[in-house]
């Protein structure tokens, strides 16, 4: 009951992201549990195991839909890898590329953190008109009539996606699972193209989980009739010895 009680959370926050930029769906991994082996007869035994536990909570880097935005700041990765944002913590890595300009007139994403292209960050002039982000990263844009290029975006690739470490805001941490960052230009050696005036959606999805959340709520309901059952045979079993 415990192991489907965390199943339903998990997809509660599935279901929860389902329009958040980005998002990558988990999936619960369970394993039984240790087993007993009751003698029957005289020479066979039973083998009887003792329930389900979870092990681990992956995550799924499927790719999300396109979504045109109309910006030209809002960009998305077409295959695998990441964003590089400096936050107040340290290095972190997103697939949301909803990003804009700050007062320094620094590239950051959303929520004010800057993004950066091999530690440094990328700046667009006060002014800067026909701003653009092409598909192999490179920012551009007009100063006074004159096409300018400002900074090129690079994307983080990783021997172990799946060991990133989800710290909450769209972002993700290095681990020594996953690995550390390899910075590759878009395009080359198996990073993802970047599409500009689009953003990543999430990649739940909705009949799925609902269908898999149908399914936990019956194996919960089953599990505590399970418990129930076994009370009243019990509560026979003492009855009948008194």
């Amino acid at each position: 009951m415990a192991s489907q009680q965390l199943l339903i959370d998990t997809i509660s926050n599935n279901l929860a992201n389902v329009n958040t930029t980005g998002f990558k769906k988990q999936r619960v991994q369970f394993q039984d549990l240790y087993y007993e082996n009751i003698p029957v007869g005289i020479s066979s035994s039973a083998s009887v195991g003792s329930g389900s536990r979870v092990v681990a909570t992956d995550r799924s880097f499927r790719q999300g839909n396109m979504e045109p935005t109309n910006d030209p700041l809002s960009v998305a990765i077409e295959g695998p890898g990441f964003f590089t944002v400096e936050t107040l913590t340290g290095t972190a890595y997103t697939r949301d590329g909803s990003f804009r300009v700050d007062a320094q007139g620094r590239l950051v994403n959303a929520s004010g953190y800057v993004v950066t292209s091999d530690g440094t960050a990328i700046e667009i002039p006060q002014g800067a008109t026909d701003v653009e982000i092409s598909e192999s990263g490179v920012v551009y844009g007009r100063v006074d009539g004159v096409l300018q290029e400002f900074g090129a975006l690079q994307i983080a690739m990783f021997a172990n996606p799946q060991g990133l470490e989800a710290s909450g805001g769209n972002l993700f941490r290095v681990t020594p699972v996953s690995g550390e960052a390899e910075l590759l230009s878009p395009g080359e050696g198996g990073a993802g193209i970047l599409r500009g005036g689009y953003i990543e959606t999430s990649n739940v999805e909705i009949v799925t989980e609902m269908v898999n959340l149908i399914v936990a709520q019956r194996a919960f309901e089953l599990n505590s009739k399970t418990v129930e059952t076994a009370d009243q045979m019990w509560g026979i079993a003492n009855n009948v010895k008194r």
